[in-house]
């Protein structure tokens, strides 16, 4: 709804003005007049100034001219186009979206005094330059402005700007809220291209590469005929060359059995000072796609959470990714629910002395395997935020289990330029931990936030996926 106003703005001149009119009078100084019209100029200007108009609206004009006095029409501010533009609609957590505000002066006067205020989503943190700002606009001209957002997982709407035209003088007012052109919705979601998948697999038909020679489609070496082999994979070139039979092996491709286990503790995950996705979202973005970057590679596939409130047994087919998708969809930030109350919630580096931190990682640890299949891999999803973390995956390891650990390095992502002495003792914490778990042999994806996962993924392919370097 469009509002006009006008200010009493030169209240001080008019009084001057009629004082040294008085004194003028009273004095015989004719010389105070010119002060007096000086002053009462001032008062006819912010009078006779016309209200903005923010666009060809006939109840404006109408109430304008009913004001004013005097008929008003576009030439007198002409209409006012906003438009709001992203730079990304779909965004990985951790990445920032451009936001650019767009005015353009479609009349045929200047526009002295613009004021735009954009209304981001309430959840979302401002994290560069100001969703607010003030211009001028000439005629045809269009005027922009820019500012970044750090959203946290999910879908976030902006509400209606607010608009404010005021006339050369100040005295004129014009406020409307309405909706820019272009883009209104914008959403953080999980993508991720790819996984380690160590070299455990089952006897199904899958994408993961062995090292056992069989039917496939890469060679992988030769042997003696024996009877019964296809005549398709008979080597016919050596048989030309020396007359002996021989078999083509080719790399056999099976499936494996993986399971994405989620660290959803409550105590153990923390918001970022600068906005933005949490810990959490980020564990919850390294489990989501890494789930369908399994399953579409034929494997079977399950996902847990420490807590056990989730178990999805290790399946294949949409039915399995229908089940986990409801899950992660339905999985809310402990960290946002415990911020409050948790001052470690806040990525200041403070962390609560544990009781007994390694009994409880058995403890985890020995509930976890419980649930799992026999020959299951784990793909634990962490922040690392704990020496629990490193005794469960310990525990794991000491029970025969391929483990993959993927551990968003929140710090290191979202660090500032001068972070506290809290914040840089938990990175040296954590980078112990890190080097503690690639000690026991464990493929770790240290994901720093500046880079996309997949990068950190592929440091973890060329590093072996058997080693513990990543």
């Amino acid at each position: 709804m469009t509002e006009t106003s006008r200010q009493a703005r030169w209240q001080a001149a008019l009084i001057g003005a009629l004082t040294a009119s008085l004194l003028a009078i009273v004095l015989g100084v004719p010389s105070l007049f010119f002060l007096a019209i000086v002053a009462l100029g001032f008062v006819l200007v912010g009078q006779a100034s016309s209200t903005p108009i923010l666009g060809s609206d006939t109840n404006t004009d109408s109430a304008d001219t009913a004001e004013t006095g005097t008929e008003t029409d576009a030439d007198t501010g002409g209409p006012v186009r906003l438009e709001r533009t992203l730079g990304e609609t779909r965004l990985r957590p951790g990445e920032s979206v451009t936001v650019t505000l767009s005015v353009t002066n479609e009349g045929t006067r200047v526009l002295p005094d613009v004021r735009i205020a954009d209304d981001p989503p309430a959840d979302v943190a401002v994290t560069h330059g100001s969703p607010a700002f003030a211009t001028a606009v000439s005629p045809g001209e269009t005027v922009t402005h820019e500012y970044e957002l750090t959203p946290p997982r999910g879908e976030h709407e902006f509400g209606p700007a607010t608009l404010r035209l005021r006339s050369l003088p100040a005295t004129a007012v014009t406020t409307d809220e309405r909706e820019p052109d272009g883009d209104t919705t914008f959403a953080c979601e999980t993508l991720l291209d790819g996984f380690p998948f160590q070299d455990r697999t089952i006897q199904f038909v899958g994408q993961t590469p062995t090292d056992d020679g069989g039917s496939g489609i890469e060679f992988f070496s030769t042997r003696d005929y024996r009877r019964g082999d296809p005549i398709n994979r008979i080597d016919w070139h050596r048989f030309a060359r020396t007359g002996d039979l021989a078999t083509v092996e080719y790399r056999e491709e099976r499936a494996v059995t993986i399971v994405f286990v989620i660290d959803d503790r409550l105590t153990h995950h923390r918001e970022t000072p600068g906005g933005g996705p949490d810990s959490f979202d980020l564990t919850l973005y390294a489990a989501s796609r890494g789930v369908v970057a399994s399953l579409e590679n034929g494997n079977r596939t399950g996902l847990a959470t420490l807590s056990g409130e989730a178990w999805i047994e290790p399946g294949a087919g949409s039915d399995v990714r229908r089940r986990i998708d409801a899950v992660l969809e339905d999985t809310r930030s402990p960290a946002s629910e415990s911020a409050v109350d948790d001052p470690r919630a806040v990525a200041d580096g403070g962390e609560q002395p544990t009781a007994n931190a390694s009994t409880d990682g058995d403890a985890l640890a020995t509930d976890l395997e419980r649930r799992l299949p026999r020959r299951a891999q784990v793909a634990f999803c962490t922040p690392l935020l704990d020496d629990e973390a490193v005794d469960l995956v310990e525990t794991l390891r000491s029970h025969g289990r391929s483990v993959t650990v993927i551990t968003p390095d929140v710090a290191a992502g979202l660090a500032t330029a001068s972070p506290s002495m809290g914040a840089r003792i938990a990175g040296l914490e954590r980078a112990n931990r890190t080097a503690a778990l690639r000690g026991l042999g464990v493929t770790v994806v240290d994901w720093n936030l500046d880079d996309r996962i997949s990068i950190a993924l592929a440091r973890a392919f060329r590093a072996g996926t058997g080693g513990g370097a990543a």
